[in-house]
């Protein structure tokens, strides 16, 4: 398999992905594009899946959690997504990097690919430490 050589792939590749287990952790609300795009979607779920591996709670109504991520995703074609992770807290707002994942020996992304596009957005994204609580 050939990837477009990226260094979000690179990343992604080795495996970080700061997480530790938690029952209950910072709350954190996001926010997914509606779009049509299978892989657009599959993102959104890779990264509800990576920050409850983190130890983040997932506040599904968005209005309680002190920190917001905005997942800006298109996907112009099955083999390429573009996305890009804003943070919210305190008021400010603060982009991230925008990224791609392109494979060229496939039709489609395979799974594993955007999990780990999705760990390496969030590592990229700066986010603070989950505080637990006992």
């Amino acid at each position: 398999m050939r990837l477009l050589a990226l260094p979000v792939l690179f990343l992604a590749a080795c495996g970080v992905d700061g997480g530790g287990k938690a029952t209950a952790g910072t709350a954190v609300a996001l926010i997914c594009p509606q779009s049509p795009a299978p892989a657009t979607a599959q993102l959104c779920g890779a990264l509800e899946t990576a920050l409850r591996q983190r130890g983040y709670a997932l506040d599904q109504s968005g209005q309680t959690a002190p920190l917001r991520l905005i997942l800006d995703a298109e996907s112009p074609r099955a083999t390429v997504l573009n996305a890009r992770l804003t943070v919210e807290r305190d008021g400010t707002r603060t982009p991230g990097e925008d990224m791609q994942l392109m494979v060229v020996d496939r039709d489609t992304i395979p799974d594993r690919q955007i999990d780990d596009f999705a760990r390496t957005l969030l590592l990229r994204a700066g986010l603070p430490a989950p505080t637990h609580n006992p």
